[in-house]
C-alpha cells in the first residue's frame, strides 16, 4: 500500500524577529531600561503540505519570508509557534560555506560538511571521490576553501549536499552563483532525484525555472502565503505582479517616460543613457495599416519605428533595435549592418525614423525592446533607450507555453503498416 503521508506537514508557522535600532538600545534593554526594540513578522501562521516526490517552488521579492521558511524546516531556526513535521532525511543548502572551515581543503570540508548534514564519517569517506568528481574542483579540491570563488565554493556546498542521498532536498538560492554549465549539471541531477522520490524545495527568482521544474509554487508576501497551486499560474501571476510594481514606481520618477511609449497601456521600467549627440524621440509599434499596435498577433505583420532627432552633426548614424524576455534573454537584434542598410547623415535639428518591418514570430508573453542609436566612429551610444516598449503577445499557437518562439508547427502521428 503506497505511504500517503506528506514529506512535510507545516502547520501555522510563525516567527517573529527583534529589531534593535543600534546595538546601544539592545543593552539598554539588557540593563532594564525598558522595551527599546521593535517586533518584525518574518513569518506568520504558514500552513502547508507538501507530498512525497513533490518539488516546491518558494517565490517571493526580498525580505518575503522565503529563507526564514526554509531554515524553520531544516531545523535551523526555532519557530516561535506552529509546528514542522519531516519525515525524512533532509538536506539543506541554505547559505554557501555553511559548516565549512575557510583554511580547511575542499577535500577536508566534504567531511565536515556531510557530518553536518547528518551523515557519518564512514559515509562520508565512501563517497568523498563521487563527491570530487561531481564538483569538477581538479587540483583545487587540495586548497583552502578561502582561495575558491563563490562559483567554486557553490560546486562544493553542492556536491556535499547531494551526496547525503536525501529524502528532502531544500535549496535556497545559491545555485544562482555556479556556472551555466554548473547549473545544468545539477538540475539533471535534481530531475534523477525526483525520479527517485525525492522532495525538493526550491527558493528562486528565476520563474522560468520554477515554471518549468517545480510542480507547485507558493508565493509569500511579508510573511504569508498569498497565493499556492499550479508552478507556471502562480510564476506567472507573481511575474505580473512584479511588473505591475515596477511600472506603477517608473510611472512617479522625475523623468519617467510618457504612456504613449508603452503598449497595452503598462509603462516600462525604462533605464536611458547616451552622450546626448541625438535623441530618440519616440518609439511605437505598428500594425499592418500603420496604426499603433496595442497587443501584438502571431504571425500577423507589424513594424517597430524609432524617431530619431540630431543634437549634434551626425556623419553616420545607426540605430539598432532588440527584443528580450521577462528574464533578459535576447531573443531578436537587428541594425543597419547585417541588412547592408547605409547610415544615414544628419544636421542638428534634422530627424529620421528607423524602422523594422517584420513578421511577428514571438510566442504568447510578454517582452521589452531596446533601442539605440550611435556612430559607427562613437565610442558610446548617443541615446541609448532600455526596455522602452513592454511588448506583449497573446493567442494561441499551438505549442507549451514555456516556448520563446512561434514555429508554425504542425503536429501529427503517422501509422506504421506491419509487416505481412
Amino acid at each position: 500500500m503506497q505511504d500517503e503521508r506528506p514529506a512535510l506537514k507545516i502547520t501555522e508557522v510563525s516567527k517573529q524577529f527583534e529589531i534593535y535600532a543600534s546595538p546601544a538600545q539592545m543593552l539598554l534593554e539588557l540593563v532594564g531600561f525598558g522595551t527599546r526594540h521593535e517586533k518584525f513578522a518574518a513569518l506568520t501562521d504558514i500552513s502547508l503540505d507538501i507530498g512525497r516526490g513533490e518539488v516546491v517552488g518558494v517565490i517571493g521579492r526580498n525580505g518575503a519570508g522565503k529563507s526564514t521558511l526554509l531554515k524553520v524546516i531544516a531545523g535551523t531556526l526555532a519557530a516561535d509557534k506552529g509546528r514542522v513535521e519531516v519525515d525524512g532525511r533532509i538536506s539543506a543548502i541554505l547559505e554557501l560555506g555553511t559548516g565549512f572551515h575557510p583554511d580547511y581543503t575542499g577535500r577536508e570540508n566534504i567531511i565536515m560538511g556531510g557530518l553536518c548534514l547528518g551523515m557519518s564519517r564512514e559515509e562520508i569517506l565512501a563517497k568523498q571521490e563521487e563527491v570530487v568528481a561531481f564538483s569538477e574542483l581538479g587540483e583545487f579540491i587540495d586548497r583552502p576553501f578561502r582561495t575558491y570563488s563563490s562559483g567554486m565554493q557553490a560546486r562544493l556546498c553542492f556536491s556535499t549536499a547531494l551526496a547525503c542521498e536525501p529524502t528532502i532536498l531544500i535549496i535556497d538560492e545559491a545555485l544562482a552563483v555556479g556556472d551555466v554549465r554548473f547549473q545544468r549539471k545539477c538540475f539533471a541531477h535534481f530531475e534523477a532525484l525526483r525520479a527517485r522520490g525525492t522532495t525538493i524545495l526550491l527558493v528562486s527568482h528565476e520563474m522560468n525555472a520554477v515554471a518549468q521544474f517545480c510542480d507547485r509554487a507558493v508565493w509569500l508576501e511579508r510573511g504569508r502565503i498569498v497565493a499556492m497551486g499550479s508552478a507556471k499560474e502562480v510564476s506567472e501571476s507573481y511575474l505580473r505582479a512584479m511588473l505591475t510594481d515596477t511600472a506603477a514606481a517608473a510611472a512617479q520618477a522625475p523623468n519617467a517616460p510618457t504612456a504613449s511609449a508603452t503598449l497595452g497601456g503598462d509603462i516600462a521600467p525604462e533605464m536611458r543613457y547616451g552622450s546626448g549627440a541625438a535623441c530618440i524621440e519616440h518609439v511605437e509599434v505598428v500594425d499592418g495599416a500603420g496604426h499603433a499596435a496595442q497587443v501584438l498577433q502571431p504571425r500577423c505583420s507589424y513594424a517597430i519605428r524609432a524617431r530619431i532627432r540630431a543634437v549634434q552633426p551626425l556623419e553616420d548614424l545607426h540605430a539598432g533595435f532588440s527584443i528580450r524576455t521577462v528574464r533578459g534573454v535576447e531573443v531578436f537584434s537587428i541594425n543597419p549592418r547585417p541588412q547592408q542598410v547605409a547610415p544615414v547623415p544628419l544636421a542638428p535639428g534634422e530627424s529620421v525614423v528607423a524602422e523594422v518591418a517584420l513578421t511577428n514570430h514571438l510566442a504568447p508573453g510578454d517582452y521589452f525592446l531596446t533601442v539605440g542609436a550611435w556612430g559607427l566612429h562613437a565610442d558610446a551610444h548617443h541615446d541609448r533607450r532600455v526596455d522602452v516598449l513592454q511588448i506583449r503577445v497573446t493567442g494561441d499557437i499551438g505549442a507549451l507555453p514555456q516556448s520563446l518562439v512561434d514555429l508554425d508547427a504542425k503536429y501529427s502521428f503517422h501509422a506504421i503498416e506491419r509487416d505481412a
